[in-house]
């Protein structure tokens, strides 16, 4: 009996340590996102090519999105700054290509479909930059507990 009690305690540990999480990288999301959408658009607007506006926007959002993501699991100090940096910097530029291939993908039928109105055309192509994200919200959140910031497995759970 007092194995289940303390299996049972485990757990609800664990699904609280993962709201929190939740929660923090939805809120680091949040920050990445409006940086990026803004950069995006701006570029975008301004005449860049899809791909040109998704590398700028990764650049603006990238940093702040690491160091946010990094003190939402905690930090493994400073030997494991480097090794997180790799990690988050592959998930997050493969994240970034795949944003650039689905708006470079849809620019041609936004051209199409609102060649009179520049507007509808810069809201497409945005749409599909943030629904590629959106898209990779979930994926992402595992790849970061369970690959890039691993450290917080052998200090036990973030308060």
């Amino acid at each position: 009996m007092q194995h289940a009690t303390a299996n049972a305690g485990r757990t609800a540990s664990h699904r609280g340590r993962y709201r929190r999480l939740i929660k923090r990288f939805a809120a680091a999301s949040a920050v990445a996102t409006v940086s990026n959408q803004v950069v995006f658009v701006t570029a975008y607007a301004a005449g860049a090519s899809p791909v040109l506006a998704t590398v700028l926007a990764w650049l603006a959002g990238a940093v702040p999105n690491f160091l946010l993501n990094r003190r939402t699991w905690g930090s493994g100090g400073r030997t494991a700054l480097r090794g997180e940096i790799l990690r988050f910097v592959t998930i997050s530029v493969s994240t970034a290509l795949l944003a650039a291939f689905a708006t470079s993908s849809v620019e041609p039928l936004a051209l199409r479909l609102f060649s009179e109105s520049p507007g509808a055309r810069i809201a497409l192509v945005s749409a599909v930059f943030v629904a590629t994200y959106a898209v990779m919200f979930v994926v992402k959140f595992v790849l970061m507990d369970r690959i890039v910031f691993t450290a917080h497995r052998w200090r036990g759970p973030t308060r």
